[in-house]
C-alpha cells in the first residue's frame, strides 16, 4: 500500500541515513543514498492470442486493412503509480500488447490514448481482452509494435476519482507513467525496443496525445525518443474552443454531454466551485444537477444553454475559468518531433479550428516538423478509421525495422 507521506512525484524517496556512531567512528561524512521508486506496481498476463486465431479477426471496416501477425501476441495488464492533480499518488493502469516470438525482436514503442470513454467498458482495461476481437490498438500491434493504453484516471485502478475530462496535466502524465512503467515491465521481462517511441490518439486521445507529447518534450527528452506523434481531432485550443461554441450554433445532445462535462471538471478542479446554475440557465441547470447524462438529452444548441455570466467570463481573461481554459490550452508552443495533425473540416462535436490553431500557432513560432491534413466534409466519427489509416502510413515511413 502506498504511503502519501512518504511517495512524492516522481516517486523519489532519501534512504540510509547514518547513525551517529558510524559518523563518529569513520569522521567523515557520506551523502543520504537516493532510491528511487518503481513506476510500476504489478503485472498481470491477461491472454494470448497465437496467430491462427489473429488470422480470424476482420477489420470493423473496410476502409482500414488488419494484417494478421506471424507472431503470438501477448496482452497484458499493468498497474502503476501516477498522481492526481497536485501530486497526490494514486494507482492507475493500462494494458500493454506485447508481440512475442522465438527470437525476440526489437520492436518500438507506440502510446495509443484512447478516445472519450463514456463507460468503465470503454476503456483499454475494461473491454473483454480474453477472446480477440479488432481494435485500434491491436492494429497498430500487428504491425510490428510494443502498443502501450492508459486507462486515464477515472478508469480501471483508478474508478474510485472521477475521469477529468480533458485535464491537459493529468491526462500527460497519466501516459508518461504509463510508458515508464512499461519500461521497467519490457526491462524485468528482459525485452528491449528498437529505441523509438510513437505517440497516437483521436478526439480526447489526440488531447491526451499532443498534451503527452508536450510533457516528453519539456521534462522526459532525455528518456524517451519521440520519433514521430499522430493526432487527431482534439480540443487542443480550449480558449478558442470554447468561445465558439459559447456563440456559435452547435447540435445538441451528445456534444452538450461533453461540453457540460469539461465545464464542470473544471469548475472542480480549479476550485471555482460555482453552481451549476453559474453555468447553466434553467431549466439545463437544474436537469445536469440531477444527471449529467441528462445533457446528452437537451437538444438546443449549447450556447443556448449557458447564462450570459458564464460567456462573458470564457471572454474575460481575469476571470477563473478563462484562466482554466488558457492553462490547459496548447497553443504557444512548437514541436520538435514530426508532428501529424488531421482534423475534418467538418467535424460536428470538435469544430476544425481546434487544429488550425495548433498548426497556424506551430507555424508562427517556426516550426517545419508540424503537418496539417485536412479532411473534407470530415464529420468526427468517419474520420476516425481515416487518421488510423494514415497514422499507420506515417509511422511505418520513419519506424526502423525490427532486428533480432
Amino acid at each position: 500500500m502506498l504511503s502519501l507521506q512518504v511517495i512524492t512525484r516522481p516517486f523519489r524517496r532519501v534512504v540510509g541515513f547514518l547513525s551517529l556512531s558510524v559518523l563518529f567512528l569513520t569522521s567523515c561524512h557520506k551523502e543520504p543514498v537516493e532510491k528511487v521508486d518503481p513506476f510500476l506496481a504489478d503485472s498481470s498476463l491477461v491472454s494470448v492470442y497465437e496467430p491462427s486465431t489473429l488470422a480470424l479477426i476482420q477489420s470493423t471496416n473496410d476502409s482500414l486493412e488488419y494484417q494478421p501477425a506471424d507472431y503470438t501476441m501477448e496482452v497484458y495488464r499493468l498497474t502503476y503509480r501516477t498522481s492526481l492533480v497536485k501530486g497526490k499518488p494514486i494507482l492507475a493502469s493500462g494494458i500493454v500488447y506485447l508481440p512475442r516470438q522465438p527470437k525476440a525482436k526489437n520492436y518500438p514503442l507506440l502510446s495509443f490514448q484512447h478516445a472519450t470513454a463514456y463507460s468503465p467498458a470503454e476503456a483499454p482495461t475494461g473491454s473483454n481482452l480474453t477472446a480477440p476481437s479488432f481494435s485500434y490498438p491491436l492494429y497498430f500491434a500487428t504491425h510490428g509494435y510494443i502498443v502501450v493504453c492508459p486507462d486515464y484516471l477515472g478508469y480501471g485502478q483508478s474508478s474510485q476519482v472521477s475521469h477529468p475530462y480533458e485535464h491537459r496535466e493529468t491526462l500527460a502524465r497519466a501516459s508518461v507513467d504509463m510508458l515508464l512503467a512499461t519500461k521497467e515491465f519490457l526491462a524485468a521481462k528482459k525485452r528491449t525496443t528498437n529505441g523509438q517511441v510513437f505517440l497516437a490518439g483521436y478526439s480526447e486521445g489526440g488531447y491526451a496525445t499532443l498534451s503527452t507529447q508536450k510533457m516528453i518534450q519539456d521534462d522526459y527528452a532525455s528518456e524517451f525518443k519521440l520519433a514521430s506523434t499522430s493526432c487527431g481531432s482534439g480540443p487542443y485550443a480550449t480558449k478558442a474552443f470554447f468561445q465558439h461554441i459559447l456563440t456559435q450554433p452547435t447540435i445538441g445532445k451528445l456534444a452538450n454531454y461533453l461540453y457540460v462535462w469539461q465545464t464542470l471538471t473544471y469548475n472542480e478542479l480549479y476550485g471555482l466551485n460555482k453552481p451549476i446554475s453559474h453555468y447553466f440557465k434553467a431549466p439545463y441547470a437544474e436537469q445536469i444537477r440531477q444527471s449529467m447524462a441528462n445533457a446528452r438529452t437537451i437538444s438546443v444548441s449549447f450556447h443556448e444553454m449557458c447564462t450570459d455570466t458564464f460567456r462573458a467570463e470564457v471572454f474575460d481573461e481575469t476571470s477563473g475559468f478563462s484562466q482554466a481554459l488558457s492553462t490547459n490550452d496548447l497553443t504557444g508552443w512548437s514541436t520538435q518531433t514530426p508532428l501529424h495533425l488531421l482534423h475534418g473540416d467538418t467535424d460536428e462535436y470538435i469544430p476544425y479550428l481546434n487544429t488550425n490553431k495548433v498548426f497556424e500557432s506551430m507555424q508562427k513560432l517556426g516550426s517545419t516538423e508540424a503537418k496539417l491534413t485536412t479532411i473534407p466534409n470530415g464529420y468526427h466519427v468517419p474520420t476516425e478509421v481515416v487518421f488510423m489509416r494514415r497514422t499507420l502510413e506515417w509511422f511505418e515511413k520513419v519506424k526502423t525495422k525490427p532486428v533480432q
